[in-house]
C-alpha cells in the first residue's frame, strides 16, 4: 500500500513521432537541428534504414498520384508490370541518390576542407536529403521538377549545415556544398538515364508482344 494516488508513467515517444519531429525541424529551424544533430552517435545502417529508407518512400506515392492523373494511367493499368516497375524504380532513386552521395562526400571530406568524424558526412546528406524526399511531389508533374524543388532547398539546407557538421571554414563552405550539389546531380542524372532506358525497353517489348498476339506474328 502507498499513500495517495499514484501517478501513472508517462507513455512512450513512438519511432514515428520522433521522425515527423526530425523532418519539421530540420525543414523549418535546420540551424538548431543540425547542432541537435551533430551531437548524435549514429550509424550510416540506421541513418539509411531509420530515415532515409522511410522518407523515399513518399517518390513512389507521388509518382502513383501521377500516374492516376495521367493520360497513361490506362497504359500503367493494362501492364501491372510496368507499373509495379515503375514505382520500384521511383523508390530505388530515391533512396540510391542520397546515399551514393553520402558515402562519395565522406571519402572526398578532407580532400574539400571538411573535418572527417562520426559519419557526419552522412548525416549532412541524409538530413538534407530531408528536402529532396520532400520534394518528391514534384514528381506529380515531371522527374526533372523533382531534382529542382527537392535539391533546391536541400542546397540550403546543406549551406545551413556544413559548417556546423564538417567544420568547413567560411571560405571551404561554398566549395563543399557545391561539390555535393554537383556530385548529387550527376548521380541523378546517371541513374534517371538508366532507369528511363529499363522502362523503355520494357514498354516496347509489351507493346511488341501485344501488336504479336493481335496480328498472330
Amino acid at each position: 500500500m502507498t499513500d495517495g494516488p499514484s501517478t501513472p508513467p508517462p507513455l512512450p515517444t513512438g519511432g514515428n513521432s520522433s521522425l515527423v519531429n526530425r523532418v519539421i525541424n530540420i525543414l523549418t529551424k535546420p540551424a538548431s537541428e543540425f547542432q541537435a544533430i551533430d551531437a548524435e552517435q549514429t550509424s550510416p545502417a540506421k541513418l539509411i534504414t531509420g530515415y532515409a529508407a522511410i522518407l523515399a518512400a513518399l517518390a513512389p506515392i507521388f509518382a502513383f498520384l501521377y500516374i492516376l492523373i495521367s493520360g497513361a494511367s490506362g497504359l500503367f493499368f493494362h501492364m501491372p508490370l510496368l507499373l509495379i516497375m515503375t514505382l520500384v524504380l521511383s523508390y530505388v532513386m530515391a533512396l540510391a541518390v542520397p546515399v551514393a552521395v553520402g558515402f562519395i562526400m565522406d571519402a572526398l571530406t578532407p580532400q574539400l576542407g571538411g573535418t572527417k568524424g562520426n559519419n557526419n558526412a552522412m548525416k549532412l546528406v541524409i538530413y538534407s536529403g530531408t528536402a529532396y524526399w520532400v520534394g518528391a511531389v514534384g514528381l506529380i508533374l515531371s522527374p526533372w521538377l523533382w531534382l529542382v524543388i527537392g535539391l533546391g532547398y536541400t542546397g540550403y539546407l546543406l549551406w545551413v549545415g556544413t559548417p556546423i557538421l564538417m567544420k568547413t571554414a567560411a571560405d571551404k563552405t561554398p566549395v563543399f556544398v557545391g561539390a555535393t550539389i554537383g556530385i548529387w546531380v550527376v548521380v541523378y542524372a546517371i541513374l534517371n538515364v538508366i532507369f528511363q532506358n529499363i522502362l523503355g525497353n520494357m514498354l516496347a517489348n509489351a507493346l511488341m508482344g501485344a501488336m504479336r498476339s493481335a496480328y498472330g506474328i
